[in-house]
């Protein structure tokens, strides 16, 4: 969403306005806004600073859930304060290690005094937001870019990157890569790049990859090699979203049915349970596919998780979360087709079926 779109809403508002600087981070696998809040804590609040003049907000929220973040950008603000600069209101405020909870509406309810829940639209945060006034809810990645782009202006920002997408990107490399860590890379580099020059190469041969964290979907070997690319057009052609911008190898050394299960117990257990068709459904999905994995699949479970996947679930939630839940079932029923036939027919692929995603285990208690 265009980030200047969402700064003119707030401004437009009447009275006073509040930045909501949502560095929660809930994604198992990203570890870029923690970098960003550890290593560049200064860069953070001037883009919050920078924010809040925009949009004529008198204080600002650091939502954060690791402690280490909060002492940094905690630190950060005394030296500012020592040196004299003349701040707004500017508070931390520690979120819960829930993957909901760094939902925007989530994290306003959590800042307001209640559960990280999200809430249904409208209101936007930008009509009624912190005690009721319209809040900006903005990434720390977005944030820290914008004294950069003031700094040395739009032409400069727009050197780097795809048209679509300018500027940097930072990824975070996880699972069967040589070199993970947090990278920087222009938008529109090819995947293929990133995975062999800046993660020095895979460990194993390689079997999947998500490219856009837990909520971005599944690609295959082939479309990494065919030469996708990290910008919107690129990716979306794949059928896959950027997302947090963690990507995560599965090796071939692994059973990768065991790495989708994974993936969809992991959005089962972190439902808000506030929706039914995303309460059950994430479960449903979530339990189909473990049956198919353990070699003991119902009739037509494949086709009803199909169904389930394209037409039944959609755009059904209060929040984002069974879409995200949704892209990983219908992504890994075409990632994972061979997967699944060897399991239909043996049981089980013979792989370990230990999990390489970051933050998640196994349920296949078999």
């Amino acid at each position: 969403f265009p980030t200047a779109r969402k700064w003119r809403a707030v401004a437009m508002r009447p009275g006073r306005h509040v930045v909501l600087v949502n560095g929660a981070e809930s994604e198992p696998a990203s570890q870029k806004d923690l970098h960003l809040m550890c290593t560049r804590p200064h860069l953070v609040i001037e883009g919050a600073l920078l924010a809040a003049h925009a949009t004529a907000a008198d204080e600002i929220v650091v939502y954060l859930h690791d402690r280490r973040a909060k002492e940094s950008i905690e630190g950060a603000k005394r030296e500012l304060e020592v040196a004299g600069a003349r701040l707004p209101k500017l508070k931390t405020t520690v979120a819960p290690a829930r993957y909901i909870a760094g939902e925007q509406s989530a994290a306003i309810q959590w800042v307001n005094g209640h559960a990280a829940l999200p809430t249904m639209k409208p209101p936007r945060p930008d009509e009624r937001g912190i005690n009721g006034r319209p809040t900006l809810v903005q990434n720390v990645e977005t944030l820290a870019n914008v004294p950069l782009i003031l700094r040395e202006g739009a032409e400069w920002f727009r050197s780097l990157g795809s048209p679509d997408l300018p500027g940097t990107l930072l990824l975070t490399l996880n699972g069967g890569v040589r070199r993970p860590g947090v990278y920087e890379v222009p938008s529109g580099i090819t995947l293929e790049r990133v995975l062999l020059e800046l993660g020095g190469g895979l460990t194993h041969g390689l079997q999947a990859v998500l490219p856009g964290g837990y909520f971005g979907g599944w690609l295959a070997p082939e479309e990494i090699w065919r030469g996708v690319r990290l910008d919107r057009e690129s990716m979306t052609a794949a059928g896959v979203g950027l997302g947090s911008g963690a990507i995560t190898v599965v090796p071939d050394n692994v059973c990768g049915l065991a790495q989708a299960v994974a993936l969809l117990r992991f959005f089962a257990n972190e439902s808000a349970r506030q929706c039914g068709p995303c309460t059950f459904g994430t479960i449903a999905m979530a339990d189909v596919l473990q049956r198919v994995a353990r070699g003991r699949p119902e009739a037509h479970d494949l086709e009803r998780l199909e169904h389930y996947a394209n037409q039944m679930l959609p755009r059904r939630g209060a929040c984002s979360h069974l879409d995200g839940a949704t892209v990983a079932a219908r992504t890994a029923l075409d990632v994972f087709q061979r997967e699944i036939d060897v399991h239909r027919r043996y049981g089980d692929c013979g792989r370990p079926t230990h999990v390489v995603l970051p933050g998640l285990e196994s349920n296949d208690d078999r």
